[in-house]
C-alpha cells in the first residue's frame, strides 16, 4: 500500500474556525481538500493524540483515491527537548515537513529559529520542507500590511525573515494572509500535493531499482523480449499520477468551472 508521511511542526494560531471543532492549517486542509477522502466524522475519529506522545495529533486519511496519508501535527516544540529520539525518528521518516507559525508571534518565531531549526537541519534527510507563514500582520508600532514587511520593529514577523528561514532550510515559503478554505486549498494544498506526487514518484523509482538489484543478485534475468513488458506493467501499476487521480482531478476541474461555482458580481 502506497503511503505518504507528513510531519507538521509549529503553532500557527487559531483563526480557522469559531466553533469547537479541531482547527488549524493541517486540519482544515484535510477536511476540505477534494483530493483527500474521509468525511468529517472519520477525520475526527482518526485525529487522536497518543498517550505516549500527547504533543502530537495523528491524522489518517486517503489521498488521490488509493494513497494512505498519515500526518503527525505537533504545535508544541518542547518534544525536541523532552523526547529527542522520538522527534528525530519522526523527522527522519517524514516524506514532507511543514513548519508553520503565526506572523504576529515574533517572539515564538525567533525562539524556534534560534533553538530548534538547527536541530531540524541536522535531522533532515533530503525531504521537501514547506514554511507556512499564517495570518494578517497586525502591528501597532509599524503597520506591516504591505506584501513585503522588512522592518524588525514591532511584534510581527516580516516576509524577509520568513524567506531567510526558508533559504536556511532550502524550503518553499508560503504566506497565507487569508484563512478561508479557498486559499488553503489553492496555495497550501497545491504546494503540498505537488510534493506528495514527487514523493510517490520517488518511491516508485526506488522500488524499481531495488527490484532490478534483487533480480541481478539472485541471477534472475528474464528474456530480453519479455523484460520491457514486465517493466511497463510494473510502472503502470505504480504510476503517479494514477488513472484514478487524473479522473478525479478532471471531474473536480469540471465542477469548479461549472456555472454553479462561478462568482456573480452584483
Amino acid at each position: 500500500c502506497r503511503s505518504i508521511h507528513i510531519v507538521a511542526l509549529g503553532n500557527e494560531g487559531d483563526g480557522f474556525h469559531q466553533d469547537n471543532r479541531p482547527s488549524g492549517l493541517i486540519r482544515t486542509y484535510l477536511g476540505r481538500s477534494p483530493l483527500v477522502s474521509g468525511d468529517e466524522s472519520s477525520l475526527l475519529l482518526n485525529a487522536t493524540s497518543t498517550v505516549a506522545r500527547p504533543v502530537f495529533t495523528e491524522y489518517q486519511a486517503s489521498a488521490f483515491g488509493n494513497v494512505k496519508l498519515v500526518v503527525h501535527d505537533c504545535p508544541v516544540w518542547d518534544i525536541f527537548d523532552s523526547d529527542w529520539y522520538t522527534s528525530r525518528n519522526l523527522i527522519g521518516s517524514a516524506d514532507i515537513i511543514v513548519i508553520k507559525y503565526n506572523v504576529n508571534d515574533k517572539f515564538s518565531f525567533h525562539e524556534v529559529k534560534d533553538n530548534y531549526i538547527p536541530v531540524i537541519k541536522r535531522a533532515l534527510n533530503s525531504v521537501p520542507v514547506i514554511i507556512a507563514a499564517v495570518g494578517t500582520r497586525q502591528n501597532e508600532e509599524l503597520p506591516c500590511t504591505c506584501p513585503l514587511c522588512t522592518s524588525d520593529r514591532g511584534s510581527c514577523v516580516s516576509t524577509t525573515e520568513g524567506i531567510q528561514l526558508a533559504k536556511e532550510l532550502g524550503a518553499t515559503y508560503l504566506e497565507l494572509h487569508s484563512l478561508d478554505d479557498f486559499y488553503i486549498g489553492k496555495y497550501f494544498g497545491g504546494v503540498l500535493e505537488y510534493f506528495m506526487i514527487q514523493a510517490l514518484n520517488q518511491k516508485t523509482s526506488e522500488k524499481m531499482k531495488k527490484r532490478k538489484m534483487s533480480n541481478s543478485f539472485h541471477g534472475v534475468r528474464p528474456p530480453q523480449l519479455e523484460q520491457p513488458v514486465e517493466e511497463r506493467s510494473f510502472v503502470e501499476k505504480h504510476r503517479w499520477p494514477s488513472n484514478m487521480y487524473l479522473k478525479q482531478l478532471a471531474e473536480y476541474r469540471k465542477y469548479i468551472h461549472s456555472r454553479k461555482c462561478r462568482c456573480l458580481v452584483m
